[in-house]
């Protein structure tokens, strides 16, 4: 049962990109309904299957989840009716002097936004947990990530066709064509994410399959490696390697500055992080040199397809930079929007309620500016101050533990340096984007991070 529940939780993620990322009210419910049951499913599965699972160590989260769940409560709070309450927003006084009555006020601007920025939230956490129970399995943890690499790679595929075809439809929605790869995504820069994130997933598992040819040739010469190696090729390796190059090429032709090198800046923190290991790690499995060559060998395939594909995104960034100048602007306003609402946040998921009274004309056409462009910054907005450390200081912490978990692990530390590494992509997207508002990418963040941290501990406890 709980295999079935691996390849659901992980189909749940991967298909979640081809409806425009998922990003609108009926898949963000659609997802927590599914999401919300197949974490009671994973549970069950794993309650039956007790005697053959490995221990769940729950506890260790519990510092980072307990910190998750306290700001998770501050939103909460923020959308119960305060009354006269001088903590609500002022705009319900305004409005209700307008009418002319009596508006119970609530600290959230907006509580509906918010209602729903709870539910995204609480979607994503149910992909983490169901991910974390299910793969305390190794077989489990497998299953997962063959499975969300695989329907990555089909998204991947899919955009490259609408790209080459020029089509103006995502699935049956009315979508231009703007020359560059979104594949189910309205938004480029959103793809790149998802592609990074599907670049990592992928280049974790041909590490981890070259780190398996090279364990049975440990003794041998470097010319048997390199026959083991081209004999993989011809198998389940250069499936995954043709993955690995779909989905990188996938994310070249998204041409999103930030995306791209954000990504190029993870896939080398992995590669550090496997070249660390070996070389701290007297007689580590593979056989240092020929391990850390393997390595350099990686480098330069990815370097390559770079240099194939990445003139046009050369040329943006030798032209335009990495940001525009009106986001730099966006960014200033909402700081001063933020100091207004230091500590108890204008309402989870907010931004574009209150922004309007603090934007100037930072672009003549666009009239709305619903993202400010960096996640943090629109998440100290929404939940104040004190509520967004909590958020970050929990993930903080699950990043350090899943490195460390990385170096830990003997057997299927991969999953653990995906995990890792993902973090970094997105932590430094983040900045400069809204990457984990579009809930394709949150979802697929939460369901790696969540597969590093079951596989950060030994399966044998």
């Amino acid at each position: 049962m709980s295999a079935v529940a691996s390849v659901l939780v992980a189909m749940i993620v991967g298909l979640s990109s081809f409806w425009l990322g998922s990003n609108r009210p009926l898949a963000w419910s659609i997802n927590a309904v599914l999401a919300g049951g197949i974490l009671v499913f994973a549970c069950l599965s794993v309650q039956l299957e007790a005697r053959r699972h490995p221990a769940l160590m729950v506890s260790r989260l519990s510092v980072p989840m307990a910190m998750f769940s306290l700001a998770l409560l501050w939103a909460v709070v923020q959308i119960l009716p305060l009354g006269s309450w001088t903590a609500g927003h002022p705009a319900w006084q305004v409005a209700g002097e307008a009418l002319g009555r009596d508006i119970a006020s609530t600290i959230s601007i907006n509580p509906s936004e918010t209602v729903w920025a709870i539910l995204r939230y609480l979607t994503a956490a149910a992909v983490l947990l169901g991910a974390y129970v299910l793969a305390r399995s190794a077989r489990n943890a497998r299953i997962i990530l063959r499975t969300f690499v695989i329907l990555a790679g089909l998204a991947a595929l899919y955009g490259l066709t609408r790209l080459s075809l020029s089509l103006d439809k995502i699935l049956w929605f009315d979508e231009p064509d703007t020359g560059y790869l979104t594949a189910g995504f309205i938004n480029r820069n959103s793809a790149a994410t998802f592609f990074g994130m599907g670049c990592l997933a992928s280049l974790g598992i041909v590490i981890q399959q070259a780190r398996a040819v090279m364990q049975s040739t440990s003794h041998n010469s470097g010319r048997e490696v390199a026959r083991r190696l081209l004999l993989a090729m011809a198998g389940g390796f250069g499936f995954d390697l043709v993955l690995f190059v779909l989905m990188f090429v996938s994310l070249l032709a998204t041409g999103s500055r930030g995306g791209i090198s954000f990504t190029m800046i993870a896939l080398v923190f992995m590669l550090l992080l496997h070249g660390v290991k070996v070389m701290t790690r007297a007689g580590s499995a593979g056989g240092g040199p020929v391990w850390v060559a393997s390595i350099l060998a990686i480098a330069v395939l990815i370097l390559g397809v770079f240099e194939l594909s990445g003139a046009r995104l050369m040329g943006r960034l030798l032209n335009q930079g990495l940001e525009a100048d009106s986001r730099f602007e966006t960014y200033a306003q909402t700081l001063e929007a933020v100091r207004d609402y230091l500590y108890l946040g204008s309402g989870l998921g907010t931004f574009q309620d209150v922004f309007t009274a603090y934007r100037i004309e930072l672009s003549p056409d666009r009239l709305v500016w619903d993202k400010a462009h960096n996640d943090y910054l629109e998440l100290m907005l929404g939940l104040g101050l004190p509520a967004a450390m909590l958020v970050l200081l929990s993930f903080g912490g699950l990043f350090v533990m899943v490195t460390k978990g990385f170096f830990a692990r003997h057997r299927d530390a991969h999953h653990a340096a995906i995990a890792a590494s993902v973090c970094v992509l997105v932590g430094l997207h983040s900045l400069v984007d809204f990457s984990l508002q579009i809930q394709a990418n949150t979802l697929a963040f939460a369901l790696l991070l969540g597969l590093g941290l079951a596989q950060s501990w030994s399966t044998r406890h």
